[in-house]
């Protein structure tokens, strides 16, 4: 967890034009949780690998490093410039 950190990105602001739902999503998105890739540590189960990569599913590995999902990010992060890796998506 916590793999985008404030040296990668401005400080966090809060603005009302977003909604609850929203603003939590952006917040886990940021410090690296997803249900998906945390999940095992509710249930006890053995931590989740990517099955194409064999390495642990992270938020970084699904929308950066991944090379199966490159097809998934060009069409979802179109225009979106991942400012972690400097990897700009068109």
């Amino acid at each position: 967890m916590g793999e985008i950190s404030t040296s990668t990105l401005p400080l966090w602001t809060y603005t009302h034009d977003r909604d609850r739902r929203a603003q939590t999503l952006l917040a886990r998105l940021r410090i690296g949780y997803m249900y998906l890739t945390h999940r095992y540590l509710l249930t006890r189960d053995p931590q989740p690998y990517c099955d194409d990569c064999l390495v642990p599913l992270s938020v970084r590995h699904l929308l950066v490093e991944c090379p199966s999902l490159i097809e998934l990010r060009h069409r979802y992060l179109y225009r979106c410039r991942i400012r972690d890796s400097g990897v700009y998506y068109m």
